[in-house]
């Protein structure tokens, strides 16, 4: 499910974890990133998807230039 984030205006993507918790992906997928999604379910990457040439997504909250305003406290 693709979208903007509510402060940079970047591109994401959304997917759950396996917690059901919602998870904002930046769209494009990187090489240094280190979680897939699958069947729309976030995890972490592991050799055996490198190995699939599955696209390897960063959170977006690593990228984000406005994510200290969102962490909770």
């Amino acid at each position: 499910m693709a979208a903007a984030c509510r402060s940079c205006e970047r591109e994401i993507i959304w997917a759950t974890t396996a917690a059901g918790k919602a998870m904002p992906l930046d769209a494009s997928p990187t090489e240094a990133g280190t979680w897939v999604v699958v069947r729309g379910q976030a995890r972490r990457a592991t050799d055996e998807d490198a190995r699939l040439h599955r696209p390897r997504y960063t959170p977006h909250w690593a990228t984000c230039p406005d994510a200290a305003d969102w962490r909770q406290r």
